[in-house]
């Protein structure tokens, strides 16, 4: 007969662990360039606790790489962005049974890119808290996951973006020289450059003088991601390019001959998404990961343009400038809501009453 009881390890309660460590973050994401704030929360039950260190970790990495499936070559690369320490209380502390708060302060460099997680590359942000007590049920250490956004403004795009755009294209499907005839497409903006968590508006005109009608017409929001990786024992660097579809808007068909409107298009920028990372950077070292955006228009058949976009994380660096602009927004909202209202529908009651007809 199996005794099970001569296997297992005993239980002591000795063993169990003394200190248990957490984190109270002052706001859920931080803006590169700003003060990271938070509260090191210890609770210890053990009033013997002898500190020999205490002390918190900021690391910022990011990394990219994959696998060439036809050279089947491997590349990679990583980049350091923050790597920082400081001490939470000094060594030989004697800490009470209790709960203890030690605040953290740690300023995020301004060239930090914002954090993304993918495929073929990551930027991951974490804090590491780390305590070596006098006995080994004391000690013990925690790694907490941080979101950091790349600090950028209204101030720092082009001012051609933030005006309106009337984009146009013209798609010919004249094959063999015989005539079937061309799309015309037009999609207009009242500007290029959001911020996240805003909504695009667009109107999408679409004229189709071909004997086929449009199907799945779709505006579409996506993210193009560029990854830059270097071979391991080559040296030499490759790219590759992700697009990632954010949000898209069904517009249905469009029949032949036929030209169509389509108002108020709206696609919204998640709150969590990142915002546009190396779009204005000329010389100097590019960074690793590239993240842009584009509106995009597809339909059937072999239907495709794009609008390129910028996304920023914070509207205008003057909270007044920032005020006015949200205010002329508001008024522009209400002037076409009061349009719509005065081009109503009339009612005809001569054709809806049926002792006419």
């Amino acid at each position: 007969m199996f005794i099970a009881n001569n296997c297992m390890p005993q239980f002591r309660w000795e063993d169990m662990p003394t200190t248990q460590i957490n984190i109270v973050l002052a706001e859920p994401r931080c803006m590169a360039g700003e003060f990271f704030n938070a509260k090191v929360l210890l609770d210890s039950s053990d009033p013997d606790t002898v500190v020999h260190s205490f002390c918190a970790e900021i690391k910022g990495i990011g990394r990219t790489g994959w696998v060439n499936i036809h050279t089947d070559k491997i590349f990679e690369t990583e980049k350091t962005y923050i790597d920082t320490q400081v001490q939470l209380c000094d060594s030989g502390t004697c800490l009470p049974v209790g709960k203890h708060q030690f605040p953290v302060q740690i300023r995020i460099p301004l060239n930090c890119p914002s954090s993304y997680e993918s495929q073929f590359g990551s930027i991951r942000y974490q804090m590491k808290v780390e305590l070596r007590a006098s006995t080994d049920q004391a000690s013990c250490s925690e790694v907490f996951p941080l979101v950091i956004l790349t600090r950028s403004f209204f101030d720092d795009v082009p001012l051609n973006a933030m005006s309106p755009i009337d984009f146009k294209d013209e798609v010919d499907f004249t094959c063999c020289t015989l005539p079937f005839g061309c799309v015309s497409l037009n999609m207009s903006l009242t500007r290029t450059a959001f911020r996240i968590g805003e909504s695009i508006e667009a109107v999408v005109t679409i004229n189709n003088r071909t004997r086929k009608g449009l199907k799945e017409v779709a505006l579409q929001l996506i993210m193009k991601t560029q990854f830059e990786a270097r071979s391991r024992y080559e040296h030499v660097n490759e790219k590759k390019l992700a697009e990632q579809l954010i949000e898209m808007v069904p517009l249905g068909a469009v029949k032949s001959r036929c030209r169509m409107e389509f108002e108020k298009c709206l696609l919204r920028i998640p709150d969590a998404a990142p915002p546009t990372q190396n779009y204005n950077r000329g010389a100097g070292e590019s960074s690793i990961i590239a993240i842009h955006y584009v509106l995009k228009l597809t339909a059937l058949p072999g239907i495709e343009c794009e609008i390129p976009l910028i996304v920023t994380s914070c509207g205008y660096m003057d909270p007044h400038k920032q005020a006015a602009f949200q205010h002329h927004l508001n008024r522009s909202k209400a002037k076409v809501s009061k349009t719509e209202q005065q081009q109503r529908k009339t009612r005809n009651i001569v054709e809806e009453n049926p002792y006419f007809r």
